[in-house]
């Protein structure tokens, strides 16, 4: 089916990412993807981060592929089960649990 929809997709880089830093302007939201290194490294404050990739796209777009993901974690949820998220993390990246 991918092939279908994008074409031959052999050389297209294929990554695993557990890092993500967003960036938005007007016209441009960033998402840079990297590979976060082993915590407590010596001389550093954060974990250091390998970056993979910058993701280009319009707000629109973005917000198109928040709801798309929001909709496949929920499909994922109710076959498999909650995904617990440490608190910590939510306190680290500034939002709210969605209760």
């Amino acid at each position: 089916m991918v092939e279908e929809l994008f074409g031959h997709t052999e050389d297209v880089p294929d990554l695993y990412v557990d890092s993500v830093r967003v960036g938005t302007s007007l016209y441009t939201i960033t998402l840079d993807v990297g590979i976060q290194g082993i915590p407590n490294a010596p001389g550093a404050e954060k974990p250091p981060t390998t970056p993979l990739a910058h993701i280009r796209m319009s707000p629109q777009h973005a917000k198109v592929l928040g709801r798309l993901i929001m909709k496949n974690i929920d499909l994922y949820e109710e076959k498999i089960g909650p995904i617990q998220i440490p608190p910590e993390v939510y306190k680290d990246i500034g939002v709210e649990p969605d209760d």
